[in-house]
């Protein structure tokens, strides 16, 4: 008989107690709070262009996006502070190691769009993305899931972005 058929309190099914992060729920409020202001900020220091006022200025997504973001942030850290710090035991484990994983593939694919370029960029950002998240890892799998729906994403956002919405795309030392 398992923890949880026992009916103890407080524990997942998996049999581990779960983990109270208010420390870290309030950091990352703190971290998206700084971020979604900084956005909002520079979205408004756009320029407008033609006679529609903000709704022609090309940082109405952002600021918009901004403003929600800065509400959910703003949340994340009042709800952080109303729950008991009292659980600080921190444990590595896979959704950890996967939500590095993420932040750093991030942060990379940032770092790597002026360098090498947007399309080239993305793709293989997706393709990392494909293949590290992947249920299945065999041939087949990782040249049509990992390469194929990579290759067919990127083709479809560059198409959308630079060729629809006429946003400039950074091209990088190789000039795509």
């Amino acid at each position: 008989m398992s923890q949880h058929d026992a009916g103890e309190e407080g524990i997942t099914p998996s049999g581990v107690p779960p983990i109270r992060s208010s420390n870290s729920d309030f950091l990352a409020g703190v971290a998206l709070f700084a971020m979604a202001l900084y956005t909002l900020v520079s979205s408004i220091r756009m320029p407008f262009y033609g006679d529609a006022g903000v709704w022609g200025s090309p940082g109405l997504t952002p600021g918009l996006i901004s403003v929600v973001l800065l509400l959910l942030s703003g949340l994340l850290m009042f709800r952080s502070r109303r729950i008991s710090l009292s659980g600080f035991g921190i444990t590595f484990g896979i959704e950890r190691a996967r939500g590095l994983l993420v932040f750093g593939l991030i942060v990379a694919y940032v770092g790597a769009i002026p360098a090498i370029g947007y399309p080239i960029a993305t793709f293989v950002m997706l393709c990392i993305f494909q293949i590290a998240f992947a249920t299945r890892r065999d041939l087949k799998f990782v040249l049509i899931w990992g390469f194929g729906l990579s290759a067919v994403l990127t083709a479809v956002l560059y198409y959308l972005f630079a060729e629809l919405f006429y946003i400039p795309l950074p091209r990088g030392v190789f000039g795509v």
